[in-house]
């Protein structure tokens, strides 16, 4: 498969366009951001690592009976996927106070959260994927109950 057109391009991927309006391919970039996308910064090899890690944590999904759209690995920074409709819902599992639960509720950084916390956000790099509940993502038509369950 060949990557199209420039379909999106986040903070550290792009996805592209294939041949196949059934597939999409993702590359992985050695783009590293901090503070919701304002810094960018090169860290080398950082795709290659971060499609292997897909790769592997797709792999894992698949063989204990969870769909996924990974097809296949391309290259070190490209894998192939299922075009799919995203559910535009981030999910968040905390062990420990960092990033953004930190500056919203002014815990300590690396304090234990136990048990660990499981935090739902919208993701709109625009309005910097804030916070929701399951109730806002039901009544907005972000995903169904069943979904977030599964989530």
């Amino acid at each position: 498969m060949q990557k199209k057109e420039l379909l999106y391009k986040g903070k550290a991927k792009s996805v592209y366009e294939t041949e196949n309006p059934d597939y999409l391919i993702m590359h992985f970039r050695d783009d590293t951001s901090a503070f919701n996308g304002e810094r960018i910064e090169q860290l080398d090899r950082k795709g290659k690592v971060n499609n292997r890690f897909n790769a592997f944590i797709m792999q894992k999904l698949s063989e204990a009976g969870i769909e996924t759209h990974f097809e296949q690995q391309l290259t070190e920074e490209d894998v192939l996927v299922k075009r799919l409709k995203m559910i535009p819902v981030e999910c968040v599992v905390r062990n420990y106070a960092a990033g953004s639960i930190v500056r919203r509720l002014g815990l300590t950084e690396g304090q234990a959260l136990n048990p660990p916390t499981f935090e739902l956000f919208f993701k709109d790099d625009g309005l910097g994927d804030p916070l929701v509940n399951e109730s806002l993502a039901i009544s907005l038509g972000w995903a169904t109950q069943v979904q977030l369950d599964e989530m």
